[in-house]
C-alpha cells in the first residue's frame, strides 16, 4: 500500500502483527506489541496511533477493553489475512521451527501434525550439495540404492533441491550413467566436491517440460459426494488441472493419493486415489511415467 511504502522494515513488521491480531483475534493492545517485540510502552503506543492514522477504518479504541477493536470494514493492507497465513504460524510451531513466543497467535489451540519418521539430514551433506549447486560443481559421494540393494560411488552434478512432501531429494545429473535422476539426501554419504567435466551436460528435459494432470471426481457416483469433492478441490466443470514438471509427476500423483507402483493387469497405473479422485488423461500421464522408469 502507498501509505506504507517507505516505512522501515522493523516498523512494518510490527504493523503486520497489528493486522494479524485484528484479523484473527478481533483486537490488539499495547501489551501485546511490547511482549512480542520487546519495545517500550511509548513505542507501542506510537505504533498503534500511527497505524490508526494510516488506516482509520481498520480499528478503533475501546476504553472498556483498553484495546483497539477491528472495525466492521477491516481490510488488511500488509498481510494476506488468508487462512493459510494462520496455519503457517501453527505449522512452524508444531514442527519446531518457532517457539510459542515467536508465533503471532494469541490463544494457541491444541495442535498436532503428522510427519514421516526419517533420519535427520546430515549438515555436511546438505552443505556439500548447496555448495555444488552454487558453484556448478560435481559431487562425489557414496549412494545407497534401495532398488539395487547396494552402495556405490557416484559422481553427481546437483541442479536443484526437491521436496516430495515427505523428504528431501536432489535433482542431479549422474555422470557415470549419463542421465538425470532424483537422489534422496539421507542416502548420500561421504560427499566431496569435485571438478565438473569439461564436456557440456545436457538440458534436463523432464525438469523443464511440464505436464498437466487432469484430476476429476468422475469415479464418485453419488452426486452429492461428487459435488462436495468438486467444491473442496475448487474444480471447474468437474476438472482440476494441475501443472507440474514431468520430473515431479510421480510425487504429485502420490500427494493426490495415487500409487504409481500399483498396476492393473494391462500395466497401466491403477486409477484409484485414496482421496476418491481419478486421472482423466491417464494415457498421457502413463507415457510420462514410463519414460521416467
Amino acid at each position: 500500500m502507498e501509505e506504507f511504502k517507505d516505512i522501515k522494515t522493523n516498523i512494518r513488521r510490527r504493523f503486520e502483527f497489528i493486522e494479524f491480531c485484528l484479523n484473527w483475534d478481533g483486537k490488539v493492545g499495547r501489551p501485546q506489541l511490547q511482549d512480542q517485540f520487546s519495545i517500550s510502552p511509548q513505542q507501542a503506543t506510537t505504533d498503534l496511533t500511527t497505524y490508526l492514522d494510516s488506516c482509520p477504518g481498520n480499528m478503533s479504541y475501546d476504553p472498556r477493553q483498553r484495546a483497539y477493536i477491528a472495525g466492521d470494514s477491516f481490510e488488511p493492507k500488509l498481510i494476506s489475512g488468508e487462512a493459510s497465513e494462520y496455519f503457517m504460524h501453527l505449522e512452524m510451531l508444531a514442527k519446531g521451527y518457532r517457539t510459542n513466543s515467536e508465533v503471532w497467535i494469541r490463544n494457541l489451540p491444541q495442535v498436532a501434525t503428522v510427519s514421516v519418521s526419517s533420519r535427520p539430514l546430515s549438515k555436511a551433506t546438505v552443505k556439500a550439495v548447496v555448495q555444488a549447486i552454487n558453484s556448478e560443481s560435481a559431487l562425489l559421494c557414496d549412494y545407497a540404492s534401495i532398488s539395487s540393494g547396494s552402495v556405490s560411488s557416484r559422481t553427481l552434478v546437483p541442479t536443484a533441491l526437491v521436496s516430495d512432501g515427505h523428504r528431501w531429494h536432489i535433482r542431479a545429473y549422474h555422470l557415470e550413467e549419463a542421465r538425470y535422476g532424483d537422489y534422496v539426501l539421507t542416502r548420500m554419504t561421504r560427499p566431496e566436491l569435485t571438478s565438473r567435466p569439461e564436456k557440456s551436460i545436457p538440458i534436463d528435459g523432464e525438469w523443464t517440460e511440464n505436464i498437466i494432470v487432469q484430476f476429476s471426481a468422475a469415479g464418485v457416483h453419488n452426486e452429492w459426494r461428487r459435488s462436495q469433492l468438486e467444491y473442496e478441490y475448487e474444480m471447474e466443470d468437474g476438472k482440476l488441472p494441475v501443472s507440474t514438471s514431468k520430473a515431479l509427476l510421480f510425487y504429485v500423483l502420490r500427494q493426490y493419493g495415487f500409487n504409481p507402483y500399483d498396476r492393473e493387469e494391462n500395466g497401466m497405473m491403477r486409477n484409484v486415489s485414496s482421496f476418491q479422485l481419478q486421472v482423466s488423461n491417464l494415457e498421457e500421464v502413463e507415457e510420462c511415467l514410463r519414460r521416467r522408469d
